[in-house]
Protein backbone atom coordinates (compact mmCIF):
# COMPACT_ATOMS: atom_id res chain seq x y z
CA UNK A 1 0.00 0.00 0.00
CA UNK A 2 2.87 2.34 0.80
CA UNK A 3 4.43 1.69 -2.64
CA UNK A 4 1.11 2.47 -4.34
CA UNK A 5 0.86 5.72 -2.38
CA UNK A 6 4.42 6.68 -3.35
CA UNK A 7 3.74 5.91 -7.03
CA UNK A 8 0.56 7.92 -6.85
CA UNK A 9 2.42 10.87 -5.37
CA UNK A 10 5.07 10.64 -8.09
CA UNK A 11 2.41 10.49 -10.76
CA UNK A 12 0.70 13.58 -9.33
CA UNK A 13 4.05 15.39 -9.17
CA UNK A 14 4.79 14.52 -12.79
CA UNK A 15 1.30 15.60 -13.86
CA UNK A 16 1.78 18.91 -12.05
CA UNK A 17 5.22 19.35 -13.66
CA UNK A 18 3.84 18.57 -17.13
CA UNK A 19 0.99 20.99 -16.51
CA UNK A 20 3.53 23.68 -15.60
CA UNK A 21 5.58 23.02 -18.77
CA UNK A 22 2.43 23.09 -20.94
CA UNK A 23 1.29 26.32 -19.31
CA UNK A 24 4.75 27.87 -19.84
CA UNK A 25 4.84 26.73 -23.49
CA UNK A 26 1.34 28.12 -24.00
CA UNK A 27 2.44 31.48 -22.57
CA UNK A 28 5.43 31.52 -24.96
CA UNK A 29 3.17 30.72 -27.90
CA UNK A 30 0.80 33.53 -26.87
CA UNK A 31 3.75 35.95 -26.63
CA UNK A 32 5.07 35.02 -30.09
CA UNK A 33 1.57 35.21 -31.54
CA UNK A 34 1.22 38.75 -30.23
CA UNK A 35 4.73 39.81 -31.32
CA UNK A 36 4.42 38.40 -34.84
CA UNK A 37 0.68 38.71 -35.30
CA UNK A 38 0.21 42.32 -34.18
CA UNK A 39 2.29 43.92 -36.99
CA UNK A 40 0.73 41.62 -39.60
CA UNK A 41 -2.75 42.43 -38.32
CA UNK A 42 -1.94 46.16 -38.46
CA UNK A 43 -0.77 45.86 -42.08
CA UNK A 44 -4.02 44.12 -42.98
CA UNK A 45 -6.07 46.65 -41.03
CA UNK A 46 -4.41 49.74 -42.47
CA UNK A 47 -4.82 48.37 -46.01
CA UNK A 48 -8.60 48.41 -45.38
CA UNK A 49 -8.68 51.92 -43.91
CA UNK A 50 -8.32 55.41 -45.34
CA UNK A 51 -7.12 58.50 -43.51
CA UNK A 52 -4.68 58.72 -40.63
CA UNK A 53 -3.99 55.98 -38.03
CA UNK A 54 -6.53 55.99 -35.24
CA UNK A 55 -9.26 57.84 -37.14
CA UNK A 56 -11.35 54.70 -37.49
CA UNK A 57 -14.03 54.65 -40.15
CA UNK A 58 -15.57 51.82 -42.18
CA UNK A 59 -13.45 49.12 -43.78
CA UNK A 60 -13.00 49.62 -47.51
CA UNK A 61 -11.19 48.20 -50.54
CA UNK A 62 -10.37 51.67 -51.88
CA UNK A 63 -6.63 51.24 -51.31
CA UNK A 64 -6.51 47.95 -53.24
CA UNK A 65 -8.50 49.44 -56.11
CA UNK A 66 -6.17 52.43 -56.26
CA UNK A 67 -3.05 50.26 -56.06
CA UNK A 68 -3.97 47.50 -58.49
CA UNK A 69 -5.73 49.55 -61.15
CA UNK A 70 -2.61 51.67 -61.56
CA UNK A 71 -0.49 50.34 -64.49
CA UNK A 72 2.61 51.63 -62.71
CA UNK A 73 2.11 49.01 -59.98
CA UNK A 74 2.78 46.18 -62.42
CA UNK A 75 5.88 47.91 -63.74
CA UNK A 76 7.12 48.09 -60.14
CA UNK A 77 6.31 44.39 -59.66
CA UNK A 78 8.38 43.61 -62.76
CA UNK A 79 11.25 45.75 -61.42
CA UNK A 80 11.08 43.84 -58.14
CA UNK A 81 11.23 40.45 -59.86
CA UNK A 82 14.07 41.52 -62.16
CA UNK A 83 16.03 42.98 -59.24
CA UNK A 84 15.53 39.88 -57.08
CA UNK A 85 16.42 37.51 -59.94
CA UNK A 86 19.54 39.49 -60.82
CA UNK A 87 20.57 39.60 -57.17
CA UNK A 88 20.27 35.83 -56.75
CA UNK A 89 22.18 35.24 -60.01
CA UNK A 90 25.09 37.46 -58.97
CA UNK A 91 25.21 35.85 -55.52
CA UNK A 92 25.35 32.29 -56.83
CA UNK A 93 27.97 33.14 -59.48
CA UNK A 94 30.34 34.02 -56.65
CA UNK A 95 29.08 31.91 -53.72
CA UNK A 96 29.01 28.45 -55.34
CA UNK A 97 32.59 28.55 -56.72
CA UNK A 98 33.85 30.11 -53.48
CA UNK A 99 32.30 27.48 -51.25
CA UNK A 100 33.72 24.73 -53.47
CA UNK A 101 37.19 26.29 -53.42
CA UNK A 102 37.25 26.81 -49.65
CA UNK A 103 35.57 23.53 -48.63
CA UNK A 104 36.89 21.06 -51.24
CA UNK A 105 40.25 22.26 -52.58
CA UNK A 106 43.80 23.12 -51.45
CA UNK A 107 43.51 26.79 -52.42
CA UNK A 108 46.12 28.90 -50.52
CA UNK A 109 45.16 31.26 -47.68
CA UNK A 110 41.80 29.61 -47.10
CA UNK A 111 41.73 30.64 -43.44
CA UNK A 112 42.33 34.29 -44.32
CA UNK A 113 39.66 34.25 -47.01
CA UNK A 114 37.22 32.62 -44.58
CA UNK A 115 37.81 35.32 -41.95
CA UNK A 116 37.42 38.09 -44.51
CA UNK A 117 34.13 36.54 -45.64
CA UNK A 118 32.93 36.95 -42.05
CA UNK A 119 34.17 40.54 -41.99
CA UNK A 120 32.07 41.24 -45.08
CA UNK A 121 28.91 40.49 -43.11
CA UNK A 122 29.76 43.25 -40.64
CA UNK A 123 29.91 46.01 -43.28
CA UNK A 124 26.41 47.54 -43.50
CA UNK A 125 24.90 47.20 -46.97
CA UNK A 126 24.00 50.88 -47.15
CA UNK A 127 27.63 51.88 -46.47
CA UNK A 128 28.84 49.50 -49.16
CA UNK A 129 26.27 50.99 -51.54
CA UNK A 130 27.41 54.54 -50.75
CA UNK A 131 31.03 53.49 -51.38
CA UNK A 132 30.14 52.05 -54.79
CA UNK A 133 28.29 55.25 -55.69
CA UNK A 134 31.36 57.29 -54.73
CA UNK A 135 33.30 55.02 -57.06
CA UNK A 136 30.94 54.58 -60.03
CA UNK A 137 28.44 57.45 -59.93
CA UNK A 138 28.08 59.07 -63.40
CA UNK A 139 28.66 62.53 -61.93
CA UNK A 140 30.92 62.24 -58.87
CA UNK A 141 32.25 58.68 -59.18
CA UNK A 142 36.05 58.41 -59.01
CA UNK A 143 36.20 55.93 -61.92
CA UNK A 144 34.16 58.17 -64.21
CA UNK A 145 36.19 61.22 -63.16
CA UNK A 146 39.33 59.30 -64.06
CA UNK A 147 37.86 58.31 -67.43
CA UNK A 148 37.04 61.94 -68.20
CA UNK A 149 40.55 63.06 -67.31
CA UNK A 150 42.46 60.31 -69.10
CA UNK A 151 40.26 59.58 -72.13
CA UNK A 152 38.29 62.82 -72.37
CA UNK A 153 35.01 60.87 -72.25
CA UNK A 154 31.90 63.03 -72.01
CA UNK A 155 29.59 60.11 -71.22
CA UNK A 156 30.18 58.11 -68.01
CA UNK A 157 32.21 54.94 -68.45
CA UNK A 158 29.86 52.99 -66.17
CA UNK A 159 26.77 53.70 -64.08
CA UNK A 160 25.08 51.87 -61.21
CA UNK A 161 21.77 53.70 -61.55
CA UNK A 162 19.92 50.82 -63.20
CA UNK A 163 18.52 47.43 -62.20
CA UNK A 164 21.69 45.48 -63.15
CA UNK A 165 23.77 47.91 -61.05
CA UNK A 166 21.40 47.51 -58.11
CA UNK A 167 21.43 43.71 -58.49
CA UNK A 168 25.24 43.68 -58.61
CA UNK A 169 25.64 45.60 -55.33
CA UNK A 170 22.95 43.59 -53.52
CA UNK A 171 24.12 40.27 -54.97
CA UNK A 172 27.71 40.81 -53.82
CA UNK A 173 26.46 41.64 -50.31
CA UNK A 174 24.48 38.35 -50.15
CA UNK A 175 27.50 36.13 -50.95
CA UNK A 176 28.66 35.57 -47.32
CA UNK A 177 25.17 34.44 -46.26
CA UNK A 178 24.91 32.06 -49.23
CA UNK A 179 28.44 30.81 -48.58
CA UNK A 180 27.76 29.83 -44.97
CA UNK A 181 24.43 28.23 -45.91
CA UNK A 182 26.11 26.04 -48.54
CA UNK A 183 29.32 25.30 -46.62
CA UNK A 184 27.99 22.24 -44.77
CA UNK A 185 26.73 20.56 -47.96
CA UNK A 186 30.12 20.90 -49.70
CA UNK A 187 32.21 20.13 -46.62
CA UNK A 188 30.54 16.73 -46.09
CA UNK A 189 30.47 15.58 -49.73
CA UNK A 190 31.94 12.12 -50.41
CA UNK A 191 35.22 12.66 -52.35
CA UNK A 192 34.93 9.20 -53.94
CA UNK A 193 32.44 10.65 -56.40
CA UNK A 194 34.94 13.26 -57.57
CA UNK A 195 37.84 10.80 -57.61
CA UNK A 196 35.85 8.45 -59.84
CA UNK A 197 35.36 11.29 -62.30
CA UNK A 198 39.06 12.20 -62.25
CA UNK A 199 39.99 8.55 -62.81
CA UNK A 200 37.78 8.60 -65.89
CA UNK A 201 39.69 11.59 -67.25
CA UNK A 202 37.05 14.24 -66.50
CA UNK A 203 38.48 17.72 -65.81
CA UNK A 204 38.03 19.50 -62.49
CA UNK A 205 35.70 22.05 -64.08
CA UNK A 206 33.50 19.38 -65.63
CA UNK A 207 33.48 17.46 -62.34
CA UNK A 208 32.40 20.60 -60.51
CA UNK A 209 29.61 21.26 -63.03
CA UNK A 210 28.41 17.67 -63.49
CA UNK A 211 28.91 16.16 -60.01
CA UNK A 212 29.32 18.77 -57.28
CA UNK A 213 26.51 21.07 -58.36
CA UNK A 214 23.91 18.33 -59.12
CA UNK A 215 24.57 16.60 -55.78
CA UNK A 216 24.15 19.86 -53.85
CA UNK A 217 21.26 21.09 -55.99
CA UNK A 218 18.69 20.77 -53.16
CA UNK A 219 20.88 22.96 -50.93
CA UNK A 220 21.43 25.45 -53.76
CA UNK A 221 17.71 25.55 -54.51
CA UNK A 222 16.98 26.25 -50.85
CA UNK A 223 19.50 29.10 -50.85
CA UNK A 224 17.97 30.49 -54.06
CA UNK A 225 14.50 30.62 -52.51
CA UNK A 226 15.90 32.13 -49.30
CA UNK A 227 17.81 34.82 -51.21
CA UNK A 228 14.88 35.59 -53.52
CA UNK A 229 12.62 35.98 -50.49
CA UNK A 230 15.17 38.34 -48.92
CA UNK A 231 15.81 40.31 -52.13
CA UNK A 232 12.11 41.11 -52.54
CA UNK A 233 12.10 42.74 -49.11
CA UNK A 234 15.45 44.60 -49.01
CA UNK A 235 15.34 48.37 -48.95
CA UNK A 236 18.79 49.98 -48.71
CA UNK A 237 20.08 49.44 -52.26
CA UNK A 238 16.71 50.15 -53.96
CA UNK A 239 16.44 53.36 -51.92
CA UNK A 240 19.98 54.70 -52.32
CA UNK A 241 20.43 53.71 -55.96
CA UNK A 242 16.89 53.20 -57.25
CA UNK A 243 15.02 56.21 -55.89
CA UNK A 244 17.34 58.86 -57.43
CA UNK A 245 17.03 57.03 -60.77
CA UNK A 246 13.23 56.71 -60.30
CA UNK A 247 13.48 52.90 -60.31
CA UNK A 248 10.91 51.71 -57.79
CA UNK A 249 10.54 48.25 -56.27
CA UNK A 250 7.97 47.11 -53.71
CA UNK A 251 10.04 47.95 -50.63
CA UNK A 252 10.80 51.50 -51.77
CA UNK A 253 7.15 51.94 -52.76
CA UNK A 254 5.99 50.98 -49.26
CA UNK A 255 8.53 53.39 -47.74
CA UNK A 256 7.64 56.34 -49.96
CA UNK A 257 3.94 55.77 -49.22
CA UNK A 258 4.55 56.21 -45.47
CA UNK A 259 7.43 58.71 -45.77
CA UNK A 260 6.64 60.82 -48.86
CA UNK A 261 9.05 63.64 -49.83
CA UNK A 262 6.04 65.96 -49.97
CA UNK A 263 2.49 65.66 -48.70
CA UNK A 264 1.02 63.38 -46.06
CA UNK A 265 1.74 59.67 -45.48
CA UNK A 266 -0.69 57.13 -46.90
CA UNK A 267 -0.62 54.08 -44.63
CA UNK A 268 -3.59 52.51 -46.40
CA UNK A 269 -1.81 52.45 -49.74
CA UNK A 270 1.36 51.14 -48.08
CA UNK A 271 -0.71 48.30 -46.60
CA UNK A 272 -2.17 47.44 -49.99
CA UNK A 273 1.28 47.28 -51.58
CA UNK A 274 2.65 45.46 -48.54
CA UNK A 275 0.05 42.72 -48.97
CA UNK A 276 1.95 41.52 -52.06
CA UNK A 277 5.23 41.40 -50.13
CA UNK A 278 3.59 39.58 -47.22
CA UNK A 279 1.96 36.97 -49.47
CA UNK A 280 5.19 36.45 -51.43
CA UNK A 281 7.20 36.09 -48.21
CA UNK A 282 4.86 33.48 -46.74
CA UNK A 283 4.72 31.46 -49.98
CA UNK A 284 8.50 31.53 -50.42
CA UNK A 285 9.02 30.63 -46.75
CA UNK A 286 6.77 27.60 -47.25
CA UNK A 287 8.78 26.44 -50.26
CA UNK A 288 12.04 27.08 -48.41
CA UNK A 289 11.00 24.83 -45.52
CA UNK A 290 9.89 22.17 -48.02
CA UNK A 291 13.21 22.32 -49.87
CA UNK A 292 15.21 22.06 -46.64
CA UNK A 293 13.23 18.96 -45.64
CA UNK A 294 13.60 17.43 -49.11
CA UNK A 295 17.33 18.14 -49.06
CA UNK A 296 17.75 15.82 -46.07
CA UNK A 297 16.87 12.91 -48.37
CA UNK A 298 20.00 13.55 -50.46
CA UNK A 299 22.89 11.66 -48.87
CA UNK A 300 26.32 13.10 -49.54
CA UNK A 301 28.12 11.37 -46.65
CA UNK A 302 28.88 7.69 -46.88
CA UNK A 303 29.29 5.27 -44.00
CA UNK A 304 32.57 3.66 -42.98
CA UNK A 305 35.62 4.61 -44.93
CA UNK A 306 34.48 8.18 -45.50
CA UNK A 307 37.53 10.45 -45.48
CA UNK A 308 37.10 14.06 -46.67
CA UNK A 309 40.14 14.98 -48.77
CA UNK A 310 41.15 18.20 -50.46
CA UNK A 311 41.29 18.40 -54.23
CA UNK A 312 44.69 19.43 -55.57
CA UNK A 313 44.26 22.42 -57.90
CA UNK A 314 47.80 22.24 -59.27
CA UNK A 315 48.55 25.11 -61.64
CA UNK A 316 45.06 26.57 -61.08
CA UNK A 317 45.79 27.19 -57.39
CA UNK A 318 46.74 30.84 -57.82
CA UNK A 319 43.92 31.51 -60.29
CA UNK A 320 41.51 30.24 -57.63
CA UNK A 321 43.04 32.59 -55.06
CA UNK A 322 42.79 35.47 -57.55
CA UNK A 323 39.05 34.75 -57.96
CA UNK A 324 38.57 34.80 -54.17
CA UNK A 325 40.52 38.06 -53.89
CA UNK A 326 38.47 39.59 -56.70
CA UNK A 327 35.33 38.96 -54.70
CA UNK A 328 36.87 40.18 -51.43
CA UNK A 329 38.02 43.34 -53.21
CA UNK A 330 34.45 44.08 -54.25
CA UNK A 331 32.99 43.10 -50.89
CA UNK A 332 35.52 44.48 -48.39
CA UNK A 333 38.65 46.21 -49.68
CA UNK A 334 37.37 48.62 -52.34
CA UNK A 335 34.32 49.93 -50.40
CA UNK A 336 36.36 50.41 -47.22
CA UNK A 337 39.25 52.15 -48.99
CA UNK A 338 36.87 54.48 -50.85
CA UNK A 339 35.20 55.45 -47.57
CA UNK A 340 38.58 56.02 -45.86
CA UNK A 341 39.84 58.19 -48.73
CA UNK A 342 36.66 60.26 -48.87
CA UNK A 343 36.60 60.74 -45.09
CA UNK A 344 40.05 62.34 -45.13
CA UNK A 345 39.18 65.10 -47.61
CA UNK A 346 37.09 68.28 -47.43
CA UNK A 347 35.31 67.09 -50.57
CA UNK A 348 35.55 64.09 -52.93
CA UNK A 349 38.63 64.25 -55.18
CA UNK A 350 40.69 61.88 -57.28
CA UNK A 351 43.83 60.53 -55.56
CA UNK A 352 46.80 62.79 -56.39
CA UNK A 353 49.69 64.59 -54.68
CA UNK A 354 47.58 67.72 -54.54
CA UNK A 355 44.72 65.82 -52.91
CA UNK A 356 47.12 64.27 -50.40
CA UNK A 357 48.19 67.75 -49.30
CA UNK A 358 44.59 68.48 -48.22
CA UNK A 359 44.17 65.31 -46.12
CA UNK A 360 42.64 66.13 -42.73
CA UNK A 361 41.10 64.42 -39.72
CA UNK A 362 38.55 67.19 -39.26
CA UNK A 363 35.62 64.98 -40.26
CA UNK A 364 36.51 62.60 -37.42
CA UNK A 365 37.33 65.23 -34.80
CA UNK A 366 34.04 67.09 -35.29
CA UNK A 367 31.75 64.05 -35.33
CA UNK A 368 30.11 64.93 -32.02
CA UNK A 369 29.52 68.48 -33.26
CA UNK A 370 27.41 67.43 -36.22
CA UNK A 371 26.03 64.08 -34.98
CA UNK A 372 25.48 64.70 -31.25
CA UNK A 373 25.53 62.11 -28.47
CA UNK A 374 21.94 60.82 -28.68
CA UNK A 375 22.55 58.53 -31.71
CA UNK A 376 25.43 56.82 -29.91
CA UNK A 377 23.41 56.33 -26.71
CA UNK A 378 20.42 54.94 -28.62
CA UNK A 379 22.69 52.64 -30.64
CA UNK A 380 24.21 51.30 -27.40
CA UNK A 381 20.68 50.58 -26.11
CA UNK A 382 19.98 48.59 -29.30
CA UNK A 383 23.25 46.70 -29.14
CA UNK A 384 22.62 45.44 -25.60
CA UNK A 385 18.83 45.40 -25.35
CA UNK A 386 17.95 43.66 -28.61
CA UNK A 387 20.30 40.62 -28.35
CA UNK A 388 19.51 40.16 -24.65
CA UNK A 389 15.74 40.01 -25.18
CA UNK A 390 16.05 38.06 -28.44
CA UNK A 391 18.30 35.37 -27.00
CA UNK A 392 16.23 35.07 -23.80
CA UNK A 393 13.09 34.36 -25.84
CA UNK A 394 15.05 32.13 -28.26
CA UNK A 395 16.52 29.96 -25.49
CA UNK A 396 13.12 29.47 -23.87
CA UNK A 397 11.45 28.62 -27.20
CA UNK A 398 14.23 26.21 -28.18
CA UNK A 399 14.09 24.50 -24.80
CA UNK A 400 10.37 23.84 -25.22
CA UNK A 401 10.77 22.73 -28.86
CA UNK A 402 13.84 20.51 -28.37
CA UNK A 403 13.73 19.36 -24.75
CA UNK A 404 10.03 18.85 -23.93
CA UNK A 405 7.17 16.73 -25.22
CA UNK A 406 4.61 19.54 -25.44
CA UNK A 407 2.08 18.58 -28.11
CA UNK A 408 2.09 21.98 -29.86
CA UNK A 409 5.86 22.54 -29.84
CA UNK A 410 5.90 22.28 -33.67
CA UNK A 411 3.46 25.20 -33.86
CA UNK A 412 5.67 27.15 -31.47
CA UNK A 413 8.73 26.50 -33.65
CA UNK A 414 6.85 27.55 -36.79
CA UNK A 415 5.64 30.74 -35.12
CA UNK A 416 9.24 31.56 -34.16
CA UNK A 417 10.33 31.12 -37.80
CA UNK A 418 7.53 33.28 -39.27
CA UNK A 419 9.28 36.65 -38.70
CA UNK A 420 11.75 35.65 -41.38
CA UNK A 421 8.89 35.61 -43.89
CA UNK A 422 7.78 39.09 -42.78
CA UNK A 423 9.72 41.82 -44.65
CA UNK A 424 11.46 44.09 -42.16
CA UNK A 425 10.08 47.27 -43.71
CA UNK A 426 6.55 45.84 -43.45
CA UNK A 427 7.16 44.85 -39.83
CA UNK A 428 8.27 48.42 -39.06
CA UNK A 429 5.32 49.98 -40.89
CA UNK A 430 2.91 47.72 -38.99
CA UNK A 431 4.45 48.68 -35.65
CA UNK A 432 4.40 52.37 -36.61
CA UNK A 433 0.69 52.14 -37.44
CA UNK A 434 0.06 50.28 -34.17
CA UNK A 435 1.94 52.92 -32.20
CA UNK A 436 0.08 55.79 -33.86
CA UNK A 437 -3.40 54.28 -33.89
CA UNK A 438 -3.27 52.90 -30.34
CA UNK A 439 -0.80 55.26 -28.67
CA UNK A 440 -2.80 55.25 -25.42
CA UNK A 441 -2.44 51.46 -25.13
CA UNK A 442 0.95 51.11 -26.85
CA UNK A 443 2.80 54.35 -25.93
CA UNK A 444 6.18 53.61 -27.54
CA UNK A 445 5.94 55.36 -30.90
CA UNK A 446 8.85 57.73 -31.41
CA UNK A 447 10.96 56.10 -28.67
CA UNK A 448 13.98 53.82 -28.95
CA UNK A 449 11.90 51.00 -27.47
CA UNK A 450 9.75 50.60 -30.59
CA UNK A 451 12.95 49.95 -32.57
CA UNK A 452 14.06 47.45 -29.91
CA UNK A 453 10.72 45.65 -30.31
CA UNK A 454 11.00 45.67 -34.11
CA UNK A 455 14.56 44.30 -34.08
CA UNK A 456 13.68 41.64 -31.50
CA UNK A 457 10.76 40.35 -33.58
CA UNK A 458 12.86 40.43 -36.72
CA UNK A 459 15.73 38.32 -35.28
CA UNK A 460 13.78 35.80 -33.24
CA UNK A 461 13.89 33.48 -36.27
CA UNK A 462 17.70 33.69 -36.37
CA UNK A 463 17.97 33.29 -32.61
CA UNK A 464 15.79 30.19 -32.43
CA UNK A 465 17.50 28.53 -35.43
CA UNK A 466 20.91 28.87 -33.77
CA UNK A 467 19.76 27.88 -30.28
CA UNK A 468 17.88 24.89 -31.69
CA UNK A 469 21.13 23.60 -33.19
CA UNK A 470 23.08 23.90 -29.92
CA UNK A 471 20.21 22.72 -27.69
CA UNK A 472 19.84 19.48 -29.62
CA UNK A 473 23.46 18.56 -28.79
CA UNK A 474 22.75 18.38 -25.04
CA UNK A 475 21.83 14.81 -24.07
CA UNK A 476 18.56 14.37 -22.19
CA UNK A 477 20.18 12.19 -19.52
CA UNK A 478 21.81 15.31 -18.01
CA UNK A 479 18.41 16.89 -17.39
CA UNK A 480 16.97 13.59 -16.19
CA UNK A 481 19.78 13.26 -13.65
CA UNK A 482 18.95 16.71 -12.30
CA UNK A 483 15.25 15.92 -12.03
CA UNK A 484 15.97 12.60 -10.29
CA UNK A 485 18.02 14.58 -7.77
CA UNK A 486 14.92 16.63 -7.00
CA UNK A 487 15.79 19.80 -8.97
CA UNK A 488 12.85 21.77 -10.34
CA UNK A 489 12.49 22.40 -14.07
CA UNK A 490 13.63 26.06 -13.87
CA UNK A 491 16.63 24.98 -11.78
CA UNK A 492 17.56 22.28 -14.32
CA UNK A 493 17.28 24.82 -17.13
CA UNK A 494 19.34 27.43 -15.31
CA UNK A 495 22.00 25.23 -13.68
CA UNK A 496 22.45 22.44 -16.26
CA UNK A 497 21.15 23.33 -19.74
CA UNK A 498 22.13 27.02 -19.95
CA UNK A 499 25.81 26.54 -18.95
CA UNK A 500 26.15 23.81 -21.58
CA UNK A 501 24.73 25.95 -24.40
CA UNK A 502 26.31 29.22 -23.20
CA UNK A 503 28.96 29.29 -25.94
CA UNK A 504 26.41 29.03 -28.76
CA UNK A 505 24.08 31.53 -27.09
CA UNK A 506 26.92 34.00 -26.57
CA UNK A 507 27.99 33.69 -30.21
CA UNK A 508 24.43 34.35 -31.35
CA UNK A 509 24.19 37.27 -28.91
CA UNK A 510 27.21 38.88 -30.59
CA UNK A 511 25.79 38.48 -34.07
CA UNK A 512 22.33 39.77 -33.14
CA UNK A 513 24.02 42.75 -31.50
CA UNK A 514 26.00 43.47 -34.68
CA UNK A 515 22.95 42.96 -36.90
CA UNK A 516 21.04 45.46 -34.78
CA UNK A 517 24.00 47.84 -34.84
CA UNK A 518 24.17 47.92 -38.65
CA UNK A 519 20.41 47.78 -39.42
CA UNK A 520 18.87 50.89 -41.02
CA UNK A 521 15.55 49.92 -42.69
CA UNK A 522 13.44 49.50 -39.56
CA UNK A 523 15.23 52.32 -37.72
CA UNK A 524 14.56 54.68 -40.63
CA UNK A 525 10.90 53.66 -40.96
CA UNK A 526 10.35 54.19 -37.21
CA UNK A 527 12.52 57.32 -37.09
CA UNK A 528 11.86 60.29 -34.83
CA UNK A 529 14.12 62.92 -33.28
CA UNK A 530 14.22 60.99 -30.00
CA UNK A 531 15.11 57.54 -31.36
CA UNK A 532 17.75 58.48 -33.94
CA UNK A 533 20.63 55.98 -34.19
CA UNK A 534 23.99 56.11 -35.94
CA UNK A 535 22.77 54.33 -39.08
CA UNK A 536 19.91 56.81 -39.57
CA UNK A 537 22.32 59.73 -39.03
CA UNK A 538 24.50 58.37 -41.86
CA UNK A 539 21.40 58.01 -44.04
CA UNK A 540 20.27 61.60 -43.36
CA UNK A 541 23.73 63.05 -43.98
CA UNK A 542 23.89 61.22 -47.31
CA UNK A 543 20.52 62.66 -48.29
CA UNK A 544 21.80 66.13 -47.41
CA UNK A 545 24.94 65.69 -49.49
CA UNK A 546 27.39 65.63 -46.56
CA UNK A 547 29.68 63.14 -48.30
CA UNK A 548 32.92 63.43 -46.23
CA UNK A 549 30.95 63.30 -42.95
CA UNK A 550 29.09 60.22 -44.18
CA UNK A 551 32.38 58.53 -45.05
CA UNK A 552 33.89 59.34 -41.63
CA UNK A 553 30.88 57.94 -39.77
CA UNK A 554 30.92 54.91 -42.06
CA UNK A 555 34.57 54.17 -41.31
CA UNK A 556 33.86 54.45 -37.58
CA UNK A 557 30.83 52.13 -37.91
CA UNK A 558 32.90 49.47 -39.66
CA UNK A 559 35.97 49.84 -37.44
CA UNK A 560 33.92 49.67 -34.24
CA UNK A 561 32.12 46.52 -35.40
CA UNK A 562 35.42 44.83 -36.24
CA UNK A 563 37.01 45.79 -32.92
CA UNK A 564 34.04 44.66 -30.83
CA UNK A 565 33.61 41.32 -32.58
CA UNK A 566 37.37 40.68 -32.66
CA UNK A 567 37.78 41.47 -28.97
CA UNK A 568 34.80 39.38 -27.89
CA UNK A 569 35.82 36.43 -30.04
CA UNK A 570 39.42 36.59 -28.80
CA UNK A 571 38.35 36.89 -25.17
CA UNK A 572 35.89 34.03 -25.48
CA UNK A 573 38.42 31.76 -27.20
CA UNK A 574 40.99 32.41 -24.44
CA UNK A 575 38.34 31.70 -21.83
CA UNK A 576 37.71 28.40 -23.55
CA UNK A 577 41.44 27.60 -23.53
CA UNK A 578 41.73 28.29 -19.80
CA UNK A 579 38.64 26.18 -19.15
CA UNK A 580 40.00 23.24 -21.14
CA UNK A 581 43.39 23.46 -19.49
CA UNK A 582 42.13 23.51 -15.92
Amino acid sequence: MKAIAVNGALARALDFRNYGVNFFAGALLALLTILVGAPVLMVMLMSLRTGFPGEGGPLTLTNFVQAYTDPGTYEILLNTILFATGTVTVTLLFAVPLVWLLMRTDMPLKGTVYVLMTVGILIPVFLRTIAWILLLSPRIGLVNQWARQIFGMEQPLVSLYNIPGMAFIQGVSFVPAAFFMLAAAYRTMDPALEEAAYTSGVSKLQTFLRINIPITLPAIAGVMVYLFMTAIAVFEVPAIVGLPARILVLSSLVYTSTNPPTGLPNYGLAGAYGGIMLAAGLILAYFYVRLVRQGKKYTVITGRGYRPREIALGKWKWSALAFAMLYLSMEVFIPFLVLVWTSLLPHLRLPSMEALSSVTLKNYVTIMDYAGTRPFINTAVLMFGVPSVTMLVSVLVSWVVIRTHVSFRGILDTMAFLPHALPSILLAVGLAYLGLAYRNVFPVYGTIFIIVIAHTINWIAYGTRTTNSVMIQVHRELEEAGKVSGASTPRVLGRIVLPLVAAGVFNSWIWVSMLSYREVTMALTLYSRKNVVISTVVWQFWGNGWVPEVAALGVILIAFALIVVGALKLGFSRLGEYGSGS
